[in-house]
C-alpha cells in the first residue's frame, strides 16, 4: 500500500486507474467472477478516465485527493457498479468537499473560532437504481415497480392490515385541468413475494425541498417547483426522487469506502453543486436481477 501511495503522489489522476489495475480485477474477480473482469477494468476506466477529463465534476476533481480517486475506482470493482450512463444510471462520479481538521492560526471574524479546513475528495454516488441492483444483490428484494403518480383527483389509500402495508390508486380519467400532485409511489417486491410500499406525499416532498435549499444556499433546485404545497413538481423529477428513497426504511447496506448513497444527500446540506439529477424513471419499472446479470447492462 505505501508503494501505491508513493506512486500516486506523483502521476496525474488520469493514470490512478493503471496504477489500480491490479486490484480491481483482483476485487472484481473474487466477488463477481474472473470472466470479464478485465473487459470490465477497461470499460470503467475508459469512464472513470472520460469523467475525469469532460465530467460535471471535472474542474473540481483536479483538487481532489489522488487517494481518493483511488478507492473511488475501486468502489466500481467492489460493488460491480458501472459509471456509464443512461435511463437507469447506477452511480456516478463526483467530488465533494470533506472537514479534515481546523487552522487555529486562522480565525474566523464573525464567530472567533478556528476556520475549517477542507479537502476535495473524489466519490461514487449511488443512484436509487444503484441501490436497488445492491438490495437485489443482497437477497432483500426481488424489483421494484415504476413510480406512479398520485393527483388531488385520483382515489388514494395507503395504510396497514394484519400488519401488512396496503394500498389502493385508482387514477381519475380524464384528469381535470389544474390537478395537483399530492404524493408518488413505488411498489415493492421482497425476496418472498409480498410487496411493500414506499410513498413520498406533500410531507416529504416539502421537507427534501428545504434540504434542497439548505445545500444550494437558500434556493432550492427549480424542479420543486414555486408552489408553497409542492403541487408543481415536476413529475419526472418526483418519480426519480421515490426511487431514490424507497429504502430509507430497510437495512443498511456495507458498500465500502470511496462511495456514499445519493439517498443520503438529500439529508446533508453541504457546499457541494447540485449533482446530475434523473429526470425520468423507465416506463416499465426496474427489474434488474441480481449477481447473474452483465454488471455492464446495468
Amino acid at each position: 500500500m505505501n508503494n501505491i501511495l508513493e506512486t500516486i503522489k506523483t502521476v496525474p489522476h488520469e493514470q490512478i486507474p493503471d496504477v489500480a489495475h491490479e486490484k480491481f480485477v483482483q476485487v472484481y474477480s473474487q466477488k463477481f467472477g474472473p470472466e470479464k473482469a478485465e473487459a470490465f477494468f477497461e470499460e470503467q476506466k475508459n469512464l472513470f478516465i472520460n469523467e475525469l477529463t469532460y465530467g460535471s465534476y471535472a474542474n473540481m476533481l483536479k483538487q481532489a485527493d489522488g487517494m481518493s480517486i483511488y478507492f473511488a475506482f475501486l468502489f466500481l470493482a467492489i460493488n460491480g457498479l458501472s459509471i456509464e450512463k443512461g435511463t437507469t444510471t447506477t452511480c456516478y462520479l463526483e467530488c465533494r468537499r470533506v472537514k479534515i481538521g481546523e487552522d487555529p492560526n486562522n480565525l474566523d471574524p464573525k464567530y472567533h473560532r478556528p476556520t475549517p479546513i477542507y479537502q476535495s475528495n473524489a466519490v461514487i454516488t449511488i443512484t436509487g437504481y444503484g441501490e436497488i441492483v445492491l438490495r437485489q444483490r443482497a437477497g432483500q428484494i426481488r424489483s421494484v415497480d415504476s413510480p406512479k403518480v398520485v393527483y388531488d383527483c385520483d382515489t388514494f389509500r395507503y395504510g396497514e392490515s394484519d400488519g401488512r402495508p396496503t394500498l389502493t390508486w385508482e387514477k381519475c380519467l380524464p384528469r381535470p385541468q389544474g390537478s395537483k400532485v399530492i404524493a408518488c409511489y413505488v411498489r415493492i417486491i421482497k425476496n418472498d413475494g409480498s410487496a411493500d410500499y414506499f410513498v413520498l406525499d406533500t410531507d416529504e416532498i416539502l421537507r427534501l425541498k428545504a434540504y434542497s435549499g439548505k445545500s444550494n444556499f437558500g434556493k432550492a433546485n427549480a424542479l420543486y417547483g414555486t408552489q408553497a404545497d409542492g403541487s408543481d413538481i415536476d413529475t419526472g423529477f418526483l418519480k426519480s426522487k421515490t426511487v431514490k428513497h424507497a429504502f430509507k426504511g430497510y437495512p443498511k447496506l456495507s458498500i465500502g469506502a470511496g462511495g456514499a448513497f445519493e439517498s443520503d444527500k438529500d439529508l446533508e446540506p453541504s457546499e457541494q453543486p447540485a449533482a446530475p439529477e434523473q429526470t425520468a424513471a423507465p416506463a416499465n419499472g426496474v427489474t434488474v436481477e441480481s449477481q447473474e446479470d452483465d454488471p455492464f447492462n446495468q
